[in-house]
């Protein structure tokens, strides 16, 4: 890890996966939130929880991983590098459109997982300095 716990946020309407991705990163210092459906990503945004990086799947029973990205959800919590995590083809025309940092196609390697959180989960230098307390 690089000693920074990143927040993330996953939207993944598997249970035994967000489940088994949510106990990895925790066992790695990282703070997960798991929403299972496009209404819980909305509640755990709207209370407070500012992620530093989101992991995405595209279909969710009660819309698309696309509408929540098309409705603009995370500009309020500025707007963190999200990640679509999908079985399915996705192109990077479609990643570029809705301004995606990545794809991450099902299945995948836990280690990769873990790169991508740890790499694009860095939390700004404002967030560090409040950590340090530098920034009273």
């Amino acid at each position: 890890m690089n000693g920074v716990s990143t927040r993330v946020l996953l939207i993944e309407d598997d249970r035994p996966l967000t489940n088994a991705l949510t106990k990895h990163l925790r066992a790695r210092g990282h703070e997960v939130r798991a929403a299972f459906c496009e209404e819980d990503a909305l509640a755990v945004l709207q209370s407070g929880f500012r992620p530093d990086v989101v992991l995405l799947d595209v279909n969710l029973p009660d819309g698309s991983g696309w509408d929540l990205l098309r409705h603009k959800a995370l500009a309020p919590v500025g707007n963190p590098p999200v990640f679509i995590m999908t079985a399915i083809a996705v192109s990077g025309a479609r990643l570029r459109e809705f301004g995606c940092a990545g794809y991450l196609p099902k299945p995948f390697a836990m280690s990769t997982l873990v790169e991508i959180v740890e790499r694009h989960g860095v939390p700004s230098a404002l967030d560090e300095a409040a950590a340090l307390g530098l920034d009273e």
